[in-house]
């Protein structure tokens, strides 16, 4: 007999498929993992199950459960077939649970509880089960209480499978009223262990209140769901080893403060790809006096792009007479008259505001200290990280050390004539006109300021060569050459004399043909004149009205927290000393850690699911405990704890989480789970053998792929050394249906990991000897129905096939001749 099934081997033992009778996935994925689980495997594959099957128990099967498992694990076992149908098995189980007939999809864990309890059942040593009472603690040791709950649970139910798969927890729970403590001693036949919350992870850039340190890019990982500043703040605080308290959390928007954070505020709302920066601010009790805290927003004079059509009757430009002329407020919008201009005033006023550019920032000064040159200095220093500045040269004529190097242009290439350009007023008039507008006459439309300059003149921060050929050769300034690492500057403070209000026109062939600041390069200083200021100052108060900083040097200036700051840049390049400016991406240096961080996000360990299990929860409304001593129900609080561990543990990592009974969502983060040795020492409080400590190794997992309504079951799995479970007498596999394919040890850990299975280390269960069958055995009854339907009685689905002999492993025992005998056999091959 054997050489005969010897001959039919089409695959190695382990490696038989089971086929999808139609989304049964989920069911055979469990029937691999537990039939690659050591001791099942061998209960059932050597018979040692035939004497224990309880064929009177009301709440099994009679014995067709077990049978048809044992039929379908030797069937994996034997190498004969290249697939199995596992229809008799599905048909048997669907008989005592309906909610698995059909062939509508199921979670694996639910079938897995559902097999497990029936196999127990069906295998159960006890015929009369007495009644029993849960036991509480009464304020008994922990010990006694625990050990009388495990044989008064016993007493009902001793199984194989309790053996093998059982363990106990202490349940605590406190009253949040009296502070009554329940504590009683409850069996578990897997551990459904909850995920971490969704993280997300946020780019956050840090700023130090002394500007010459570079911003910091860090990524910190928060919860998705109830998470506040007050983690990111902390998370930062950590990191650059600041307090808390002198850190400020905001978002940004378009170069603009959107919202200012308390540590309090939630950031369920804010998204990965929110810019988010983060301000050191100066500590009072460091300062010893009032800080001032003041929000910079940065925006150039002119906005750089051209206008070409009117925004009110959107005329085109046709000539130079009739060019378009600019608002004088956000010179963003032309007009081709004031007519015009009235007529769009109310579409557009909302809108008109200057466009600002790079980041804003918040600097913290003392009030003793807060004078326009240390305003001046605080405000360069930090602008510079997300403006590029372009510097052309104090006097015309005056060559920088690179320039007088390369070749001039020829006279041919000269700039149109001023006469082609519209004249323009000057920057008094424009800021005279913007601080008037901005005082509250807002009903009325602002006056004009100047003409749109042709594209020649325009500041597009790109070298041109237009058609007649002129070039402009724009270099950024060096850090170096305006901010040293201590100060914030190397030359002297600036000049008042150098008014904004002060400035004077240019020629456009003079404006338009800058010599390009060379980074380092200082221009001698041949008097107060020749210093160029870059930016002016204007504060805006609590009602947004802006009005121009006056420069005092070294005087104090009175400012409080409510009003703002605007640095903006002089790029009017009509004007005599004028810059060219455009927003750049923020220099910084990344954290170091942050990739570890970032790469911890939506990755947990299996030790952080086993501290969640067993940490405190308060109970929901729906699930509160009635106190004995209140008597009434209570929200308690309740803990979980491992006093008793099997030696097989299954831990279900909770994925779905469910509302209304609808799968609502599923974690799809990545969980980190060991392959040997699981310690969990630290997490089972009862007595501890110290001989032998609780080490798991892992055998198998079953993974879930797609979303919460559908997706697919696979399994990987080995078989492990019957003496030694770090060993393996049959590899890890694939399980993928029919499919069987050999995989690595380090393919198995995945983000798709749904039940784990481990067994532990150095504690083999004894199986029961095969010998007579169990003392009350009514099978001289009871087996021709019995095994009848484990073979035949059952109708089976359309993919099912009939259980006929093919080889035959008798079932009962051998004085008992008169029945039919139910049979392994009649496995229909799937090639």
């Amino acid at each position: 007999e054997e050489e005969e099934e010897e001959d039919k081997k089409v695959c190695l033992p382990g490696f038989t498929g089971l086929v999808n009778l139609g989304n049964t996935c989920f069911m055979n994925s469990v029937i691999q993992s537990l039939s690659n689980t050591r001791e099942l495997r061998d209960y059932f594959h050597d018979r040692s199950f035939k004497s224990e099957i309880n064929y009177s128990n009301p709440l099994g099967t009679g014995g067709r459960l077990a049978i048809g498992f044992a039929v379908l694990l030797r069937a994996l076992w034997k190498g004969t077939h290249h697939a199995f149908q596992p229809s008799k098995l599905k048909a048997i189980v669907a008989s005592k649970a309906s909610q698995f007939t059909g062939y509508a999809q199921h979670d694996a864990q639910e079938f897995m509880a559902f097999l497990l309890d029936g196999l127990h059942e069906d295998l159960n040593r006890i015929q009369i089960k007495p009644y029993t009472e849960t036991v509480d603690s009464d304020g008994r040791p922990d010990e006694v209480v625990a050990e009388e709950a495990w044989q008064r649970h016993k007493m009902r139910n001793d199984s194989f499978i309790v053996d093998l798969f059982q363990g106990q927890y202490k349940s605590k729970l406190v009253c949040p009223v009296c502070s009554k403590v329940s504590i009683t001693f409850d069996p578990f036949l897997y551990l459904p262990v909850p995920l971490p919350q969704k993280q997300k992870v946020l780019t956050i850039y840090y700023f130090a209140k002394e500007p010459h340190k570079k911003p910091v890019k860090f990524l910190v990982s928060i919860s998705k769901e109830n998470s506040t500043a007050r983690e990111v703040l902390e998370s930062i605080s950590h990191s650059v080893r600041v307090n808390p308290e002198n850190l400020r959390l905001a978002e940004v928007i378009k170069s603009h403060f959107h919202r200012m954070y308390l540590p309090s505020h939630s950031l369920d709302s804010v998204s990965p790809t929110d810019l988010l920066l983060c301000f050191e601010v100066l500590s009072p009790d460091l300062a010893k006096e009032r800080v001032v805290e003041l929000q910079v927003q940065q925006r150039p004079q002119v906005p750089s792009g051209p206008i070409t059509k009117c925004a009110a009757c959107q005329k085109k430009q046709q000539s130079e007479e009739e060019k378009l002329k600019r608002c004088t407020r956000c010179y963003r919008v032309g007009y081709c008259n004031v007519d015009c201009q009235r007529k769009h005033w109310q579409d557009h006023k909302t809108s008109c505001r200057p466009q600002n550019i790079g980041f804003p920032f918040l600097i913290s000064v003392p009030e003793s200290r807060l004078t326009y040159a240390r305003l001046a200095q605080l405000l360069e220093g930090y602008a510079r990280y997300s403006v590029s500045v372009f510097q052309p040269p104090f006097q015309m004529g005056r060559m920088s050390p690179e320039q007088s190097l390369q070749p001039q242009l020829p006279d041919k290439q000269e700039l149109p004539a001023r006469s082609s350009c519209a004249t323009v007023v000057s920057a008094a008039a424009a800021s005279a006109t913007m601080a008037t507008m901005e005082s509250g006459e807002g009903a009325r439309a602002p006056h004009f300021l100047q003409e749109p300059q042709p594209s020649l003149s325009a500041p597009e921060l790109q070298p041109e060569m237009g058609d007649s050929g002129a070039v402009r050769s724009k270099v950024p300034m060096g850090r170096s050459s305006l901010l040293s690492l201590d100060s914030g500057f190397s030359e002297p403070p600036l000049d008042a004399r150098a008014d904004v209000c002060m400035e004077k026109e240019l020629p456009v062939e003079r404006a338009s043909k800058p010599e390009a600041a060379i980074p380092g390069y200082q221009h001698p200083v041949e008097g107060p004149s020749s210093h160029t200021i870059q930016f002016y100052i204007n504060k805006i108060d609590a009602s947004n009205k802006e009005q121009k900083l006056e420069d005092k040097g070294d005087t104090p200036i009175d400012l409080t927290n409510d009003c703002s700051l605007a640095l903006v840049w002089k790029n009017n390049e009509r004007m005599k000393e004028f810059v060219l400016v455009q927003s750049k991406e923020l220099e910084c240096v990344e954290d170091p850690g942050s990739a570890s961080e970032a790469a911890r996000a939506g990755h947990f360990t299996l030790e952080q699911c086993l501290n969640l299990f067993t940490k405190p929860e308060v109970l929901a409304p729906e699930e509160a405990w009635y106190c004995p001593k209140c008597k009434q129900h209570r929200e308690a609080s309740k803990q979980l704890m491992l006093w008793r561990l099997p030696n097989v543990l299954i831990i279900q990592l909770k994925r779905f989480s469910f509302r209304s009974f609808i799968w609502r969502d599923k974690i799809n983060d990545m969980v980190d789970f060991p392959v040997r040795s699981l310690d969990l020492s630290k997490f089972c409080i009862g007595q501890k053998d110290e001989q032998q400590l609780p080490m798991y190794d892992l055998y198998a997992v079953i993974n879930h792929y797609g979303g919460m309504i559908g997706g697919h079951y696979t399994a990987y799995a080995r078989l492990p050394n019957d003496k030694n479970s770090q060993r393996s007498d049959v590899g890890w596999r694939l399980f993928d249906d029919s499919t069987v394919t050999t995989v690595d040890e380090s393919q198995v850990v995945t983000r798709y990991a749904y039940v784990l299975f481990y067994r532990r280390r150095n504690s083999p269960v004894e199986r029961p000897p095969r010998g007579p069958p169990h003392p009350t055995d009514p099978r001289a009854e009871l087996a021709p129905s019995a095994e009848a339907a484990a073979s035949q009685g059952i109708s089976s689905p359309s993919f099912g096939t009939s259980l006929t002999p093919e080889v035959a492993p008798l079932l009962t025992p051998e004085e008992v001749t008169e029945h039919p005998t139910p049979s392994y056999s009649n496995m229909e091959e799937v090639d």
